[in-house]
């Protein structure tokens, strides 16, 4: 995952738990990168075969932010911030704890005591919703946990992604972009936007189930500006959306900290752990 909160999470916290069993198949038009009519501020189109290969983008990216040997120095992550978004009202308090290589929980707290979290212990993944409780993370939702906690997210996509195509040029927000659609281990299709001038990840596009309709929509993440943290530039937070939905969730990373002498307790929680014993025997 990075410091990037994927849609299985965020469809998980805004559907009362309820993520996607199958991620339906995918084409370009269907994450709006080659939509018709597009914007009169997109840039001239160029043909895909004119673009950077994909793994040309990827390595450009992990250049830019510091490298591969600079990474190896961070084995873990501890962010603190703000969430706003479904099913609160008012801004919540977020952290987000990462260990290497795959350790995740994240854990948001209402100012009126309701918390939200989700973990995954490397082989476990787990979930504690308002109104639902405490329950294992099983199936498709599970795989798609494991892929999305990986600590450094896109740098690993040798691993990550069985196929990559580089779709086009497009506009994402401010910048001018290069799409590259990926199939993820985990069966899942999305795209990723990196900037054609910076190198930089600029976000993602793919489907997840919208909370109010229960049909897979567009779901778009913008990333939001990149600082540096113990020599590695990370992003400061994303804004996830809908497409034409007004309601967009914010993840506002405040503060990064990497290899804090206090270690975090990523095993499963007691009485879950209880209840996976009793299975077992």
């Amino acid at each position: 995952m990075g410091l990037f909160v994927a849609a299985c999470v965020v469809a998980s916290i805004t559907v009362g738990g309820n993520f996607v069993n199958e991620w339906p198949e995918l084409a370009p038009t269907s994450l709006g990168v080659q939509d018709s009519e597009p914007p009169a501020t997109d840039p001239t189109p160029v043909d895909a075969a004119n673009l950077p290969k994909p793994v040309d983008l990827f390595e450009r990216y992990i250049k830019v932010i510091g490298g591969r040997e600079k990474m190896k120095e961070i084995t873990s992550r501890r962010i603190d911030g703000r969430y706003i978004g479904r099913p609160f009202t008012f801004p919540a308090r977020l952290t987000i704890w990462q260990e290497m290589p795959n350790k995740f929980h994240l854990k948001i707290q209402q100012p009126a005591g309701e918390t939200i979290e989700i973990g995954f212990d490397g082989e476990i993944g787990w979930e504690r919703q308002p109104g639902i409780g405490l329950r294992l993370v099983e199936g498709q939702r599970l795989i798609e946990l494991r892929d999305s906690s990986d600590f450094w997210g896109e740098v690993n996509y040798e691993s990550k992604y069985l196929d990559m195509q580089t779709l086009g040029q497009f506009k994402f927000g401010d910048e001018t972009a290069i799409g590259v659609h990926v199939k993820a281990v985990s069966g899942r299709e999305k795209v990723l936007v990196f900037s054609r001038d910076s190198g930089l990840y600029l976000g993602t596009r793919t489907l997840t189930v919208h909370p109010e309709t229960g049909k897979p929509e567009q779901f778009e993440t913008v990333l939001k500006a990149y600082q540096d943290v113990g020599g590695v530039l990370t992003t400061m937070g994303q804004i996830q959306r809908f497409k034409d939905d007004p309601k967009a969730t914010e993840f506002d990373y405040v503060k990064v900290q990497v290899n804090l002498e206090e270690k975090h307790d990523f095993t499963v929680p007691p009485e879950l752990k209880a209840k996976i014993e009793r299975k077992t025997d």
